[in-house]
């Protein structure tokens, strides 16, 4: 949700599990296009784990919050966001190809981050735990090792500091999908100006849900999808929650989201179509 390429989608519902697996394997993967726009939208952190509430007595905002994006020394490009309360969405990919997605949970101060959280191997159908730690620079830079092996290096890109605008995403996208039990789908999906989302049915599987900016102000929305069908990957009434990135400039929607065991999941990259 986040970079100048950008496309931070967030219903790949029809028929999406996970962040993928079996359908990259099967080359089905998302074109080089979009896949930047992918990596350059979302992200903000390094391997992350579960999120944080609010409440009357909520901490001050994440010191690290914000979108990031670079390269890790895997040679893959990591795009990263890392939120006000500390929850942390990403993907990382090489080429054309998105190898994995990232969430979990960072704390910053000082300078300093650490965190734990989850790594979803796409291609290898595997889901790891780690621990991070590192160094930032508010707005600036930000570096990360993993206990996985990795060291992260990004940038901040300063979209994070628009509003997300309901005005701005209401329409209708047409993109792909990605899920670990099926190939890459093509849905239609509509946003209303309201922030109401609405998947038509497509082999035995429909889905609706929400959209509505996060109260921090900042360029992210919050989502929530849930599905009707028996065919639906995750189930019918199956729901998955999570984020998504909208660039204004490039008209594209970026998505992640998770079911509430943080097991099952659906990446989606849309454009939007002219009014």
């Amino acid at each position: 949700m986040l970079y100048p390429d950008l496309a931070y989608s967030i219903y790949d519902y029809l028929h999406y599990d996970t962040f993928g697996a079996a359908a990259l394997a099967r080359h089905n993967h998302l074109s080089r296009e979009n896949m930047k726009k992918i990596l350059s939208i979302v992200g903000v952190a390094v391997v992350l784990a579960a999120c944080g509430g609010g409440g009357d007595d909520a901490p001050p905002p994440n010191a690290a919050q914000g979108f990031w994006s670079g390269q890790a020394s895997t040679g893959t490009t990591v795009s990263v966001a890392i939120l006000e309360n500390g929850e942390t969405w990403g993907v990382y990919s090489s080429g054309s190809v998105i190898l994995g997605a990232l969430y979990g949970q960072t704390t910053a101060s000082g300078g300093t981050l650490n965190g734990s959280g989850s790594e979803f191997d796409i291609a290898a159908r595997s889901v790891a735990s780690g621990t991070y730690q590192g160094t930032y620079s508010p707005k600036s830079t930000l570096a990360v090792r993993t206990s996985l092996g990795s060291v992260f290096t990004g940038s901040y890109n300063a979209d994070y500091d628009n509003p997300a605008s309901l005005a701005a995403v209401a329409g209708s996208f047409s993109g792909t999908g990605v899920s670990a039990s099926s190939p890459v789908q093509s849905p239609s999906v509509s946003i209303s100006a309201a922030g109401a989302i609405t998947v038509p049915p497509s082999l035995g599987c429909s889905a609706s849900g929400t959209a509505s900016p996060r109260p921090s102000g900042k360029n992210v929305f919050n989502v929530t999808v849930t599905f009707s069908g028996t065919s639906c990957a995750l189930g019918n009434g199956g729901t998955a929650s999570g984020i998504a990135y909208y660039n204004t400039a490039t008209r594209e929607l970026l998505v992640l989201a998770l079911n509430s065991a943080k097991t099952d999941g659906f990446i989606y990259v849309g454009t939007k179509s002219p009014a």
